[in-house]
C-alpha cells in the first residue's frame, strides 16, 4: 500500500500551510533538525559535525519504503518553519539506519569528510552507553520526531504537524505511536499530552551531564490509535 497523500487546500495568503514532504524537502528538514537538536537550540553545541548529524537522524526517514514513511512539513510564504517525521515499522527504520551507515556514513568516514568528528563522539558514546527506553513493538509500531524553529512556536504549527502525522496513521490503520523527549522539553510534553499521548516510562539517565551538568529525565510516551 503506497502512503497516502492527503490534499492540501491553499491556506489564505500569509497563513500556515501543512503538507507533505517532498524529496525537495529533505535539506530543509535536516537544517531545521540541526538548528533545534538541543533542546530547542542548535546541536552544535554538543554535536558539532552538521552533515554527520543530518545522515544519522535525518536521511534514513528518506530511505525507509514510501509506504512506512510519514512526513510533513509546515511552511508560512516562503519558508519552512517545522517538520514531522516518523515511520509506522521500527524493522523497516533500522533497515535504513543501517543501509545509511554502510553507505553513505562510512564512505565519508574513510573519505576524511566529516571533518568535526572529534567532537561528536563524546555523545555517540554516550548515548550507546544509555540507551532510552522503548514501548512495546508490538502495541506501538510507529514513531515520531517533530521539530519548530523558535520564531514558528505560538503559530499552532506543533499541533497541526501532530494531527496530520496521526491522521496519517490513523488511515492507515497503525494501532499505535511512540516517541521520546526529555523533562527539559515542557512545551513538547504539555502538546504531547493535549494530543492524548500518555506517559509509559520514565527514567533519569546521564546522557546529557556534560552540557546540561546533571542527567536529564528521558519520557518516553505512547497514543493508542
Amino acid at each position: 500500500m503506497l502512503s497516502r497523500q492527503p490534499d492540501v487546500t491553499p491556506p489564505p495568503t500569509g497563513a500556515p500551510l501543512v503538507r507533505p514532504a517532498l524529496a525537495g524537502d529533505l535539506d530543509v528538514i535536516g537544517r531545521i533538525a540541526y538548528l533545534t537538536g538541543y533542546f530547542g537550540e542548535s546541536a552544535s553545541r554538543y554535536f558539532p559535525d552538521e552533515r554527520l548529524f543530518r545522515h544519522l537522524w535525518v536521511n534514513p526517514y528518506y530511505l525507509v519504503p514510501q509506504q512506512v514513511s510519514v512526513r510533513f512539513v509546515a511552511d508560512v510564504p516562503g519558508e519552512t518553519l517545522g517538520y514531522i517525521v516518523g515511520v509506522t515499522d521500527q524493522v523497516a527504520y533500522e533497515r535504513a539506519l543501517r543501509f545509511t551507515l554502510l553507505r553513505q556514513v562510512l564512505p565519508n568516514l574513510l573519505r576524511g569528510r566529516y571533518r568535526a568528528l572529534p567532537g561528536c563522539v563524546p555523545y555517540l558514546t554516550r548515548i550507546s552507553l544509555f540507551p532510552t527506553p522503548h514501548a512495546p513493538r508490538g502495541a506501538y509500531p510507529a514513531h515520531l520526531h517533530l521539530n519548530l524553529l523558535p520564531e514558528a512556536r505560538g503559530l499552532g504549527l506543533g499541533r497541526a504537524l501532530l494531527t496530520a502525522f496521526v491522521d496519517e496513521l490513523r488511515a492507515r490503520g497503525v494501532p499505535g505511536v511512540q516517541l521520546s523527549t526529555t523533562a527539559e522539553n515542557e512545551a513538547a510534553l504539555a502538546l504531547y499530552a493535549k494530543a492524548g499521548f500518555e506517559v509509559l516510562a520514565e527514567r533519569a539517565l546521564p546522557v546529557w551531564t556534560p552540557w546540561l551538568g546533571r542527567p536529564a529525565t528521558h519520557v518516553l510516551m505512547g497514543l493508542k490509535l
